[in-house]
């Protein structure tokens, strides 16, 4: 009885504690900035790789899986509109099965920011700031990222926001100028399949690059209207999903299968093929590898908070300022310890298609468990009727 009444007055205090401000509109932006992340340059390649010519194919069943994920997490949030994620995957889990999850979400979500940075640290340096060190790329970049996690989750939110035109915009405008150089026929056949694992590993690499859709599940607590979350997920996830598969369209377009093998990032190879021969802009690559470098930044920020925020529900931390500075140091030293860019490519992907058990399967078992307990539930009330 003490338990349940502890439990009841700590579900009161938190439903006092979040605030209303969030609009649908907000979440729907800041969720589809989120999940645009590093993984912009490299993935036409990666999917290549796997499937050939049904890269485009795979895309599109890599963003309607995300899509699911992404309205059972709605679902949660509608159930429980005064809860983040981690709050109520405690009642739904228990105390102490719940810590152990919520700590390796936390430390997986900070391996991602860690493997981020080091990739757009590789990128810069190797395309734009050749004589710069990785180091300091990878620095500035996690002390920008670091700063903006320490802001309420309505700065958060406003970032993610603000920022959603300054990436969508300007690549979409990009695309569609090297459609012209672009060959119906190296998109050809649309679904050829060598092997049905192949088809798999390639869905699971592109999903991971959406692995920051659990954002929304810190962000749904504090909407205006929690329970229109899924028009928001639907909106954000969908947006990004049908950016990645026009750039995959436009990539495949152009290149073909054989040379985007051979090609380290695609999609910057591809930017250099769009001019527009008006006044002083002939070359758009520069404005794409800038647009990458804000979508970059809000890629890491997700990651990076939804681990500090883990982080403090763990330890039971009111604030997860201090947390940011305490993982500052542990991210710069883990983006630091693949040997190069080959490697790092390589952990890339075992991270990302082994980690999607984890933070796509985590919403599936909550959802799995409410129900049980709903069923469970029902039963016992018609029992004692």
């Amino acid at each position: 009885m003490t338990d349940q009444r502890n439990n009841s007055s700590q579900s009161m205090k938190q439903e006092s504690e979040k605030p209303k401000e969030a609009s649908v509109i907000q979440l729907a932006m800041s969720i589809g900035t989120a999940i645009i992340g590093v993984g912009l340059l490299a993935f036409p390649r990666i999917t290549v790789n796997y499937v050939m010519t049904a890269a485009p194919a795979a895309t599109a069943m890599a963003v309607l899986f995300v899509l699911g994920i992404g309205i059972l997490v709605a679902y949660l949030g509608s159930q429980y509109p005064q809860l983040t994620m981690f709050e109520y995957g405690d009642q739904l889990l228990g105390k102490w099965v719940g810590c152990i999850i919520h700590a390796l979400l936390s430390f997986y979500y900070l391996e991602l920011a860690a493997l981020a940075t080091r990739e757009f640290g590789e990128v810069v340096v190797t395309s734009v700031l050749q004589r710069t060190p990785v180091e300091v790329t990878v620095l500035t970049m996690l002390i920008l990222a670091a700063i903006a996690s320490r802001n309420n989750v309505f700065v958060v939110i406003r970032i993610l926001t603000y920022y959603m035109p300054w990436v969508y915009f300007p690549v979409i405008v990009i695309v569609l100028l090297t459609l012209k150089g672009g060959n119906e026929l190296n998109l050809q056949p649309w679904f050829h399949i060598t092997h049905p694992m192949s088809l798999l590993k390639a869905v699971l690499t592109i999903s991971a690059l959406f692995q920051n859709i659990l954002i929304a599940g810190m962000f749904i607590p504090y909407m205006i209207h929690p329970e229109r979350a899924w028009k928001g997920i639907l909106i954000g996830v969908g947006g990004a999903g049908s950016l990645y598969v026009i750039l995959m369209l436009a990539t495949l377009g152009v290149f073909g299968t054989e040379e985007i093998k051979h090609i380290l990032w695609p999609t910057l190879d591809l930017a250099k093929t769009a001019s527009l021969p008006v006044f002083f802009i002939e070359r758009l690559d520069p404005i794409f590898v800038a647009v990458w470098v804000t979508a970059v930044f809000t890629g890491i920020l997700s990651s990076y908070y939804c681990s500090i925020r883990g982080m403090a529900h763990v330890f039971q931390l009111y604030d997860h300022r201090s947390m940011s500075i305490f993982i500052f140091p542990v991210i710069f030293v883990m983006s630091l310890l693949p040997k190069n860019i080959a490697n790092l490519y390589t952990i890339v992907e075992i991270v990302g298609q082994f980690g999607i058990i984890l933070t796509m399967g985590y919403p599936v078992l909550l959802v799995l468990i409410h129900l049980l307990k709903k069923v469970l539930k029902k039963k016992k009330v018609l029992r004692h009727a």
